[in-house]
């Protein structure tokens, strides 16, 4: 299984971002938002977002390497290509790795399940 997250995974751009938050679908998560759209690429891609309100510059990085984490180990998850972007919510910081684990699960499942039903 492949758990790396190189570069052509990220997203990165402004005008990326910008496509994403003004075509994307949302799911609302216990902790996290997601904003996801189907890739024409042959792989999925993925950026964090967490806001200041979160917490410390420590705090913000943790959380960031978490969700990473997630993304990396559970690619296997995605029945299609995405681009996702994940909107952390300030809840996370009362999360274990395990609950984590299982909402993200989840709202993997959800998206591809919706996406593939349209």
């Amino acid at each position: 299984m492949d758990e790396t997250f190189s570069l052509p995974e990220r997203i990165r751009k402004k005008k990326e971002f910008d496509h994403l938050y003004k075509k994307g679908k949302r799911y609302r998560g216990k902790y996290f938002n997601l904003i996801y759209l189907s890739s024409a690429s042959s792989f999925s891609r993925m950026a964090v977002v967490v806001s200041k309100k979160v917490g410390s510059a420590v705090k913000r990085n943790k959380i960031k390497r978490w969700i990473r984490t997630l993304f990396r180990r559970n690619k296997h998850l995605f029945k299609n290509p995405f681009d996702i972007i994940i909107i952390v919510k300030k809840e996370i910081l009362e999360a274990s790795w395990l609950k984590l684990q299982d909402d993200y699960c989840a709202a993997v499942e959800s998206i591809s399940k919706n996406n593939s039903s349209q």
